[in-house]
């Protein structure tokens, strides 16, 4: 165990590692809920205070009927700006048709800058589109309240 503990000390003096320790830690947590009401995916979000771009994962995971939980990670193609981590939670408010719905969201985000991490609120919406049992296809405005306050706007499909 004493191994263990100095092993996990040494390697997360590193940046790189501690993002993929961070990033395995956060698709095996969101795996352990199960399968059957679980959607993965890919996609990207602009955030417009500075016209920032990038890439994420997202995960879904469907509670009931009415809520869902999902965690996204964004990787960001500028500079100064390295990761952003949403957790956020969604109420399936508006059913529009049988493939459409409207939720509103609120989370929490947590931005890496290359000197900085600030925390924020997430105030938005999720909006889905289920052409077919396979895929959702997903837009999703939201507000950053906090230390980084910014409009972004993802979208993108999940599995």
């Amino acid at each position: 165990m004493c191994i263990l503990l100095k092993f996990i000390y040494l390697i997360s003096k590193y940046e790189i590692v501690k993002n993929l320790l961070l990033s395995f830690a956060f698709i095996i947590t969101f795996t352990t809920f199960g399968q059957a009401q679980f959607n993965f995916g890919a996609g990207a979000q602009l955030i417009f205070d500075g016209s920032v771009f990038g890439v994420q994962g997202k995960a879904l995971y469907e509670w009931d009927e009415t809520w869902r939980g999902a965690g996204t990670f964004t990787v960001h193609l500028k500079e100064g700006l390295d990761w952003t981590i949403d957790l956020d939670g969604q109420y399936k408010l508006l059913k529009v048709s049988d493939n459409f719905d409207l939720a509103p969201l609120a989370g929490l985000g947590i931005l890496k800058g290359s000197s900085t991490t600030d925390i924020g609120l997430n105030l938005g919406a999720f909006i889905d589109f289920v052409p077919s049992d396979s895929y959702h296809i997903y837009i999703e405005p939201k507000i950053v309240l906090g230390g980084a306050d910014a409009f972004t706007i993802s979208g993108g499909i999940l599995f």
